[in-house]
């Protein structure tokens, strides 16, 4: 394992605790070249960058997610975001935000998402 993917993999471990790690188990079971790649590619290479804060690719990300109406992902990043201070009422002001660009239906789904995310992690 390069020193790129353990990097990534200690930044997604401390960023999304044992929420991420349930969620990147299958992966890393069943499809380990494609978490090699996640994890040495974004958490080793662009997460470690510094041009922008941790808060801000939270925020970044989770609203591509919405946009992208890709879901699945969402937990981990509202576990992130949450681990790297964003508020919950700041993540409900990020989707409330996004709902005249991307539709309400979209954002009932990611808040879902994120009531789902905060009874599993709390």
């Amino acid at each position: 394992m390069s020193d790129q993917v353990t990097q990534g993999l200690d930044r997604f471990a401390k960023l999304s605790g044992e929420y991420g790690a349930k969620a990147l188990a299958p992966i890393k079971e069943h499809f380990p070249e494609l978490s090699e790649f996640i994890m040495g590619t974004a958490y080793g290479d662009i997460f470690q960058r510094t041009t922008i804060t941790d808060q801000w690719k939270e925020i970044a990300i989770i609203s591509s997610l919405i946009t992208q109406g890709q879901f699945e992902q969402l937990g981990v990043h509202y576990a992130m975001a949450l681990s790297v201070g964003i508020t919950v009422d700041e993540l409900k002001g990020v989707l409330l935000h996004l709902a005249p660009c991307v539709g309400a239906p979209r954002i009932i789904s990611a808040f879902n998402v994120l009531l789902a995310t905060l009874e599993e992690i709390q």
